[in-house]
């Protein structure tokens, strides 16, 4: 296939949403291309938790994030999507083309100047562009590669050292958690509120690795010093409310504040916009203010929405299901896999 091959259906986003979309559409064999900007296939599991465990997707008590994310591969490409990695998406047009059972093709552009051509859009692309929160403490960047880390890929890199975990949500409490086989005890959890916003079973478990020394909670308390010749050697926090000032020695500092996201140029598409990184979307189709362009995953917004792995799967088989109808021009019906 090449680039310029008129597919069923373009995916955008290769996550977790994104291969199910592409097995759902195979396997009702519609013709398949998935593009990913990224430079591997996975979205935000492989990219910033891969050896993180997952206990929420159906059939596993647990997985990690990469073991998950492999099978969903071998899952979403078995009927041959066409993959574009590394792609730098920028444009969407349509063109007319009467000889096309819509009467047109949807035209995804790149920075490099390349066109895919589709019948129908889903869109998988999580919140869009994201960077990782940072803390405004004077000079904290100057720290990234000596000490400060926004991610932990790959977790061995964090053998044998004394870590500091900032964060009040389930990724800070997942890793006080998955880094007990790396890190040298006690792992120090940061937050600066007394309540924390992860999942209760796990802030239980941190609790529990408290009362046996093997983690420390200092709350509510926030960083505001960074020391170290070279590099860190300790952290300087300040306590919200009495001022009292802590200095904890350490070897890393993981900074787990969540991500500010961007639309990016899909911003500029003609969405419906909820808030500044989701796209509205009816709820029984998936499908977006814009014809024949369906949204999956944490892109997409409807009243009540979950934003969970799980959910995102099954918004992909309503989006895939939908597109074979809109492309076959019959009505909607889903075929089973079942043997």
């Amino acid at each position: 296939m090449t680039h310029d091959d008129i597919v069923d259906v373009t995916i955008i986003g290769g996550g977790p949403a994104g291969l199910a979309a592409a097995y759902y559409a195979g396997h009702r064999n519609l013709s398949v291309r998935l593009l990913e900007s990224l430079e591997q296939l996975g979205g935000q599991p492989s990219a910033v938790y891969p050896e993180k465990h997952i206990f929420d997707v159906a059939g596993f008590p647990k997985i990690n994030a990469q073991g998950f994310v492999d099978r969903m591969v071998e899952q979403g490409l078995q009927f041959g999507a066409a993959v574009e990695l590394g792609v730098d998406i920028q444009t969407l047009v349509r063109e007319p083309a009467a000889d096309e059972p819509l009467g047109e093709v949807l035209v995804v552009g790149t920075a490099d100047g390349r066109r895919f051509r589709s019948r129908t859009l889903i869109i998988s692309a999580g919140h869009g562009a994201f960077e990782p929160r940072s803390l405004d403490v004077d000079g904290l960047e100057t720290w990234r590669g000596r000490g400060l880390h926004y991610f932990v890929n790959p977790k061995s890199a964090f053998a044998g050292k004394r870590c500091v975990i900032i964060g009040g949500g389930d990724s800070a409490l997942d890793w006080t958690i998955n880094l007990q086989d790396t890190a040298v005890g006690p792992i120090h959890l940061v937050h600066r509120r007394d309540a924390f916003r992860g999942l209760e079973s796990t802030l239980d478990h941190v609790r529990a690795l408290e009362r046996d020394e093997a983690a420390m909670i200092h709350t509510p308390y926030e960083l505001v010093g960074v020391e170290g010749a070279g590099h860190l050697e300790a952290i300087v926090l300040e306590h919200t409310k009495t001022k009292e000032v802590q200095r904890i020695e350490c070897d890393a500092l993981i900074l787990q504040l969540g991500f500010i996201s961007r639309l990016g140029p899909m911003g500029e598409w003609g969405f419906e916009v909820h808030g500044k990184k989701q796209v509205a979307v009816t709820p029984n189709t998936m499908e977006t203010n814009l014809p024949n362009v369906f949204a999956v995953g944490d892109f997409a917004w409807y009243d009540g929405k979950i934003t969970l792995i799980t959910i995102g799967l099954g918004e992909a088989a309503i989006a895939a299901n939908n597109c074979v109808a809109r492309v076959r021009g019959e009505k909607l019906q889903p075929k089973y896999s079942t043997e």
